[in-house]
């Protein structure tokens, strides 16, 4: 089994992920809509789910930090990592330097604490790349070569 220093060399960061992509990515990795997270997301004082789906929205772009009580309530309702979502927000304030931006799956922001799982089984990483092997099929070659 390789070492951390040796797991990190053989894959590179392809895509940088924000707070927010990092949700998004995940929630529609889970076949989910803004509206689904809307729906099923209950809140105090009740808002109508237009006003939810927007909030949401500004939150995926970005736009406003999602708290706490907002993190756990999505998670509530799909699966990611908190230490990725940790990491990334850290980044994105300047606090930590972009090189120990977590390893995810470039399409899906998979982890290795929040794996996808495909008929029972948990995904593994591609060497040398930022793609869980549940993703390999779907990945657009990066060499942008042909196929044969």
């Amino acid at each position: 089994m390789p070492t951390i220093a040796e797991a990190r060399t053989t894959w590179t960061a392809t895509v940088r992920f924000t707070p927010g992509s990092y949700l998004k990515t995940r929630r529609t990795a889970q076949l989910l809509s803004v509206h689904d997270v809307a729906a099923r997301i209950a809140t105090h004082p009740h808002l109508p789910e237009h006003d939810l789906v927007a909030w949401l929205e500004r939150i995926e772009a970005d736009v406003v930090p999602a708290s706490i009580h907002t993190i756990d309530a999505l998670r509530s309702v799909y699966r990611f990592d908190r230490s990725v979502l940790d990491s990334l927000a850290a980044i994105a304030r300047g606090e930590r330097d972009p090189i120990h931006t977590p390893r995810i799956c470039r399409i899906c922001a998979c982890s290795w604490r929040c794996s996808c799982r495909r008929d029972g089984e948990e995904c593994g990483w591609v060497a040398g790349q930022d793609l869980c092997t549940a993703c390999e099929q779907r990945a657009v070659p990066s060499t942008g070569a042909a196929a044969e």
